[in-house]
């Protein structure tokens, strides 16, 4: 969405425009009155709604479409899609002076665990697909894989219908919130803190997988991660990271993202992130390609037990 449309409708929702759309307002006086806001705003916004196909024009006067289905329920993230956390993004960026000052992010909204996942959820299958191949074919031989912190699991669930004994770790927030989604995939379900080791993952697994984790954080919790990684990777395993890293030229949007939402997270060099890898103790550490995507992955094998 083009920046203004995104403002406008951060106004929508911190006004209670939203809210009365998707309840009892279907004219633009019922949105004036429910909402507070003057006729002229109401009628604006429900005309740019109608034309970002957010809204449709029905008999008594106009409802929200699928598209706006994330606003109205947040039991199945799979519905959510990614506006919700579009718009929460807005609201961090819009605070991002505060937030430079102070190193502190703003208080996260409510639903922000859900519509992060929302939002993770809308991937393209094909990039899904991608990443889980990329890491086969760095250990072919593989059977099991441990899947950190991958939000509504759409890599884990990939990994499991390729056949992978497949493991997902990631917080307790999360693993609420996509249980009910995945108990008919064979994925096992622990919640803990990634950064924390392999408390409450039972054994040792060929391939630890994380896609997307490194840039949500800093360099000493990121040598945490590869840290737990190790510790739940078997002899001669392999640990991955698939992610968007800078090689010279940093994407100023995500990095204006992470310094908005995140404490410490940024976009990191391939070559930082494999010294982290070596320290961690793993070797053979390599970077490629994720073919047909926009990401690269950095990987390394766990050194063999002397």
């Amino acid at each position: 969405m083009d920046y203004r449309e995104l403002l406008l409708l951060r106004a929508a929702r911190e006004t209670g425009v939203l809210d009365a759309l998707v309840s009892n307002a279907y004219t633009v006086d019922d949105v004036a009155r429910e909402a507070g806001v003057t006729e002229r705003a109401a009628r604006v916004t429900v005309d740019a709604l109608l034309d970002m196909g957010l809204l449709e024009d029905v008999e008594e006067g106009v409802e929200p479409t699928n598209r706006m289905l994330g606003f109205v329920t947040k039991t199945d993230v799979r519905s959510i899609g990614r506006l919700p956390h579009e718009l929460d993004t807005v609201e961090a960026l819009v605070d991002l002076p505060e937030t430079m000052q102070t190193g502190a992010v703003p208080e996260r909204p409510g639903n922000w665990t859900r519509n992060r996942l929302g939002a993770r959820a809308g991937e393209d299958d094909a990039s899904v697909r991608a990443a889980v191949t990329a890491a086969v074919r760095e250990h072919p031989d593989a059977d099991d894989v441990l899947v950190v912190a991958d939000g509504p699991g759409q890599h884990a669930v990939e990994f499991a219908r390729r056949g992978f004994d497949a493991t997902l770790l990631d917080t307790q927030a999360v693993v609420d919130a996509v249980d009910p989604l995945l108990e008919r995939e064979r994925v096992d379900l622990v919640a803990g803190d990634p950064l924390e080791g392999v408390e409450g993952v039972d054994g040792e697994f060929d391939i630890v997988f994380h896609a997307g984790v490194a840039r949500e954080y800093g360099p000493d919790d990121n040598r945490r991660l590869l840290s737990a990684a190790s510790d739940a990777a078997a002899e001669n395993a392999l640990a991955i990271h698939v992610d968007t890293f800078r090689n010279g030229t940093p994407d100023a949007a995500v990095a204006a993202e992470l310094l908005a939402t995140t404490e410490h997270g940024g976009c990191y060099e391939e070559g930082a992130v494999g010294e982290w890898f070596a320290d961690a103790g793993f070797a053979d550490v390599r970077a490629g390609d994720v073919p047909g995507t926009d990401y690269r992955f950095v990987a390394g094998r766990r050194r063999a037990t002397q």
